[in-house]
């Protein structure tokens, strides 16, 4: 209690004073009295850390109103599901900077795995998504186009020289898998159905990103949505095969708050992603989004 009231700038009392006043208008005891001096309850515990979580983001608030005061801009929270390769993103800024000179995007690591998550709890104001539209009233969704679901490899594995590659022809091979997100509805068996036949060596590893270092290995192979592996597929080090011989593709969205205004800066920057993913002759540098391909 000493040190709490020392870090508040109050006496040891009046912080008592203050907590038996919080203890009374909430009706339960948020602290206890242990062998080493006062303890949270369980109570007391989760209004610390929603404490702490909303402290720390009135204080990201008040600086993003600080630099946009400043410098006369709007700030856009972007976050994208699953995948942190952001090999377009440059050059989508450099678009977006001749289109909207008013707004500026900063990146957030939440929606990575928490993608509707994120916009719920304000962390994000726009989230890249796959798969079915979201259907809750609280998002409003803009399509950005679809894109191949691919079986991932290096270029010397046994397996690249086959037209189509998955669990039918994989035999041995190790297959790796990794979270798509935290949130429900996003894993490929929902997404895709579930193979025809088992994989015979799953390897469940924590990111993307650590799959396409061993792929790139020769140590497996992986499903990927065809643009989050654009650059490996450039310099050659590793190739895509689909899955299917007819192809299989999933939607992408661009899906912010309905609660947003239609012209306010979520908005404006879901219409410039939708512009810029449309450009196909760039496809090296954006999301290279098909938007007539049959989807999933």
């Amino acid at each position: 209690m000493t040190i709490s009231a020392s870090r508040l700038g109050i006496t040891q009392s009046a912080a008592s004073h203050r907590l038996r006043e919080a203890e009374r208008r909430i009706g339960i005891s948020l602290v206890q009295r242990g062998e080493t001096g006062f303890q949270l309850t369980p109570e007391g515990e989760r209004l610390r850390r929603l404490g702490e979580n909303f402290l720390a983001e009135l204080f990201r608030l008040e600086q993003e109103l600080e630099a946009s005061a400043q410098e006369q801009r709007l700030l856009v929270r972007l976050g994208q599901a699953t995948y942190s390769r952001y090999h377009w993103f440059p050059a989508f800024l450099e678009y977006l900077e001749a289109e909207d000179t008013n707004l500026t995007v900063d990146l957030s690591g939440n929606a990575t795995s928490r993608p509707l998550a994120s916009l719920i709890d304000g962390s994000v104001d726009v989230s890249l998504v796959f798969g079915r539209e979201p259907a809750l009233a609280q998002f409003k969704a803009t399509k950005l186009g679809s894109d191949p679901i691919v079986a991932v490899m290096s270029a010397n594995h046994p397996l690249a020289g086959e037209p189509v590659v998955n669990s039918l022809n994989m035999g041995d091979e190790r297959f790796f898998v990794y979270p798509l997100t935290a949130e429900p509805g996003f894993d490929w068996t929902t997404l895709l159905g579930a193979p025809v036949e088992p994989f015979r060596r799953l390897t469940s590893m924590p990111t993307p990103e650590a799959v396409i270092d061993l792929v790139r290995a020769s140590f497996g192979v992986a499903l990927f949505s065809q643009w989050a592996i654009e650059p490996e597929l450039a310099d050659g080090t590793l190739v895509a095969r689909p899955i299917a011989d007819e192809g299989m593709y999933l939607d992408w969205w661009c899906v912010r708050r309905a609660s947003d205004p239609n012209d306010g800066p979520a908005a404006r920057l879901a219409a410039a992603l939708l512009s810029w993913s449309a450009q196909s002759d760039r496809a090296l540098s954006t999301l290279a989004f098909a938007a007539d391909r049959p989807s999933l």
